[in-house]
This record gives structure tokens, sequence and C-alpha cells, in this order.
């Protein structure tokens, strides 16, 4: 007996930090987001001069989807490739540290850059806000980040990779499903004016059995 094949559906993510345009911030929080997804393990620093990619398979809402992550390199980011990456994924993570209002203030940036990039307004972003946990030093509040976040047409996360990784799986979990429900197909025209008219059928043969 021949079992069906299961088809894989394959989501390529970017992840980039509000610092990626800008040489002057040290990146620590993209890299952390990663491996904290992946492997669900915290650790703190990296030394994060290159660009690299993670790959795993997750199964959402009961669909299996095959994920590559790249992380953009922040010290040796340029416009050139990060507009490369951009037009190699299919979603976005966008990330700043509540800590860091530099890096909260380069995300409309890299959003726009993004939007050009894609040739659209409609690109499936999730923005991050990390170290929830460092409320003594925050320098972004929840309300910012959630306002820009509708400003820029993204979801939205605040949390802490250090001390939450379910809160880090929801964010990239979020973010796959923007990027399933873009890549679903519409259903054609044809298709469409068929339901429709079943539908008006049944409420009118429905009509005449009540009024008999």
């Amino acid at each position: 007996m021949c079992l069906p094949v299961q088809y894989v559906r394959e989501i390529f993510v970017c992840c980039v930090s509000g610092s990626s345009l800008s040489s002057d911030h040290v990146c620590f929080v993209s890299p952390a987001l990663c491996v904290r997804f992946i492997t669900k393990r915290f650790i703190g620093e990296y030394d994060h001069k290159k660009e690299v990619t993670y790959r795993c398979s997750r199964a959402v809402d009961q669909e299996t989807v095959d994920l590559e992550i790249l992380d953009v390199a922040c010290k040796e980011s340029s416009v050139a490739s990060l507009e490369s990456s951009i037009r190699w994924a299919d979603g976005f993570l966008l990330l700043y540290s509540i800590t860091q209002r530099c890096s909260f203030l380069e995300v409309p940036r890299l959003k726009t850059l993004i939007d050009k990039t894609k040739h659209s307004l409609i690109v499936p972003t999730v923005m991050v806000a990390n170290k929830a946990d460092l409320e003594i030093g925050r320098e972004v509040t929840t309300e910012e980040g959630q306002r820009l976040a509708n400003d820029l047409r993204c979801g939205f996360r605040e949390l802490s990779v250090a001390e939450a990784v379910f809160a880090v799986e929801a964010a990239v979990f979020q973010l796959i499903r923007q990027v399933l429900d873009q890549q679903r197909p519409l259903p054609d025209r044809r298709s469409y004016m068929l339901t429709v008219r079943h539908a008006l059928t049944r409420k009118l043969t429905r009509s005449k059995t009540m009024q008999w």
C-alpha cells in the first residue's frame, strides 16, 4: 500500500536587528534569538561578523515547515548585501533592544528598505522587542513599539530572549503563519462563483420548503 507523500513547505526567514545599518552599534540580539529558537538554549554573547544560516523543521498548525533562518551580520552589512538577503527571504524578523533606542530608530529604515526591495507594502514581518527583563534600563516603551509596528504594518512581540523560550517560539510562529497565509492561493473566480451559486440555491430551496 502506497502512503501519500506529504508536501513540506519551505520558508526562508531573514532575521535583522535595528543595528544592521549602523556599524557603530554592537549587535548580539539576532543570533541569540536564532539559537534560542533552534536549540532552546541561551548564549549571551557572539562574535557576530558573518552571516549564519540556521535550518530546522517545525510543525505549525499541523503543517510541516522546513525553515531556513538567515541571521544577517551586523558589522559587515551594507545596503547591497541587505537587499540581496531581502530578495531571498519570504518573511522578516526585525529586532531591536528596548535598552538601545538607537536600534529602535533604525527599524523604520529597515522596513522601508524591505518594502522597496520587495516592491510591496504587504511583506510578512514581525517586530521583536528584546530584553524585556531589563526594565531598569528601558529606553523604548511597549506602547512606542506597538505604535510603530502598526504604522509599519508589522506584527509585534516584546520579550526576553534570555528568559522566555516560548515567547521566542511564538514570535517566529507568528511570522511563519503570516508567510503561509500569503502563500496560500486564493480561490479562482470560477470556483468562487460556483460556491456562491450553490449557497444561493440551498437558501432558495430552504425558503420554498418553509413556505410549503
